[in-house]
């Protein structure tokens, strides 16, 4: 009898079990298109690593990779993995295709025994377009080599953008080249708060931050993984790491002023001052981040910008009755608007969290739901592109169960489980056919004020983005939770060989 259950996530669209299976061997052929060269090797280096366990006939068999116009109904992302005793093809319209056909089969493989994968066929394309994961190193630096660890992570679930959050009040951490001292001062504190205990200092300096050169290493990574880089410098909040650098960016007429790398978490008063000068420090930044990520977005934060500051800097004032603007809620999107226009010069797309929206949006810009949904249907009337990231189904800075019921390591609060990461749909009820169309996808938050190391990082990730994997990529009429549990459970036993310091919801 064929299985019913095939151990791979996210669950891919169509599958058709037939008889018979295929064996893994020594003599394994591998063989593809010149284009597909990269795919070729990726998958041999893999074999070549394969344990001797999953390596158990010694009859030769064949692997074709190959593009095939006919494929291009599902898109450049889709795939056909045909299973047949001795041969296997996995095939797509484009590279990408042909790439997340072997993560599937990676995944069959390693659940396999002795390297018997079942005979089937399975035709598969991803829901939504965007399928991210966004990780926080403004607050805890986590490194070159792990950032790669996290990157084949989200490749190996077909996840295809890493939305890099690099700048905070707690630390800059991408070096630019002109403005030297965001990183000799900016990405430096005094202390950071205590592991247990978020009010109190351990007196311990802390920094990090990723030379341009560190940079493009990280990005070819992901690009060779299908996988956009997406640079998010926050602005106008945010901000005191790098008004600290340089104090003259900041709001210095009003009272008490005094920048500093901020060394406790929470959302802290130190904005950037509306001024000429403030402008084309971060035209600068833009144009050397942008000869960095060769990606379409440019995330620009704009969330938590308390106001306080330019309604006590004369400065700021001024510039609101010069410009026009009504309030500094104005001021905001006239702030948001000007970076949009340096953006379009580098054909960029400004995207930011859905406090952009204050004071008017720009039906061009697109936006990150990360409040209530309303900002997301009011974002689609306006025209705009959105990604939803709810911090009620995807901030994975939350915590996994109970805190009262069970102890578990400190987590900013909130309690989001993995069934309910699971049930999440993007898609809002009641929209048109139109605006469907400019939701572009979701993604899950990795927030890192409570990550205190890259083991905390996993075990924040994992398996909660299994499951957003599975909400992005599966059509809904084709989940099923109690199937996604049974399947979770051959993943985690990859994580254990991964090394992967994950959850266990069970």
């Amino acid at each position: 009898m064929a299985p019913q259950i095939l151990n791979v996530i996210p669950k891919p669209q169509k599958i058709e079990f037939a008889e018979g299976e295929f064996v893994l061997s020594g003599k394994t052929a591998v063989s593809a298109c010149k284009e597909l060269s990269s795919a070729k090797k990726f998958l041999q280096e893999y074999l070549e690593h394969c344990t001797p366990q999953k390596i158990s006939g010694d009859r030769k068999c064949e692997i074709t990779l190959g593009l095939e116009k006919s494929l291009e109904n599902l898109g450049e992302e889709g795939y056909v993995l045909d299973i047949q005793p001795g041969k296997m093809t996995i095939a797509s319209s484009s590279p990408k295709g042909v790439f997340y056909g072997l993560q599937t089969f990676r995944q069959l493989l390693f659940s396999s025994e002795k390297g018997k994968i079942p005979c089937l066929k399975i035709e598969d394309s991803p829901r939504l377009g965007w399928r991210g994961m966004m990780l926080d190193e403004g607050r805890h630096f986590f490194g070159k080599e792990f950032v790669k660890k996290f990157i084949d992570m989200l490749a190996l679930y077909k996840m295809n953008s890493f939305h890099w959050h690099l700048t905070e009040d707690q630390g800059w951490r991408i070096e630019i080249k002109k403005y030297p001292k965001l990183t000799s001062v900016g990405s430096k504190r005094a202390e950071s708060p205590i592991e247990g205990n978020r009010n109190a200092g351990d007196d311990k300096p802390y920094e990090g931050f990723y030379t341009q050169d560190d940079i493009r290493e990280i990005v070819k990574y992901a690009g060779d993984r299908f996988i956009n880089v997406v640079p998010e410098i926050e602005m106008p909040g945010h901000a005191a790491a790098a008004i600290a650098s340089y104090p003259e960016l900041g709001n210095s007429d009003i009272m008490d002023y005094k920048p500093e790398v901020k060394t406790r978490w929470g959302v802290h008063y130190y904005t950037f001052s509306p001024t000429e000068k403030t402008f084309k420090f971060l035209e600068d930044v833009i144009e050397e981040v942008v000869a960095l990520f060769p990606g379409r977005y440019f995330h620009i934060g704009g969330d938590e910008a308390p106001k306080d500051q330019w309604k006590n800097s004369p400065t700021a004032q001024r510039f609101i009755l010069d410009n026009g603007l009504k309030d500094e809620h104005e001021l905001q999107s006239y702030f948001i608007k000007r970076i949009e226009t340096i953006l379009k010069k580098h054909n960029r797309v400004l995207i930011g969290w859905d406090e952009i929206q204050e004071g008017g949006l720009s039906p061009t810009a697109a936006m990150m739901v990360w409040r209530d949904w309303k900002w997301a249907s009011m974002a689609l009337k306006n025209g705009n592109c959105i990604v939803m990231a709810p911090n009620s189904h995807t901030y994975f800075d939350h915590y996994q169960e109970d805190p009262k019921e069970h102890k578990e390591p400190e987590a900013i609060g909130g309690l989001l489980p993995i069934d309910k990461v699971y049930l999440f749909n993007p898609v809002i009820e009641g929209i048109t056919p139109e605006e469907e169309k400019r939701i572009l996808g979701a993604q899950g938050q990795l927030w890192s004020e409570y990550l205190f190391n890259t083991d905390k990082v996993e075990f924040m990730a994992f398996p909660r983005m299994f499951a957003l994997a599975e909400v992005v990529w599966t059509n809904p009429e084709n989940k099923n939770y109690g199937d996604f549990m049974t399947r979770l459970k051959t993943t985690l036993a990859l994580l254990d060989h991964m090394k992967v310091k994950y959850r266990n919801p069970f």
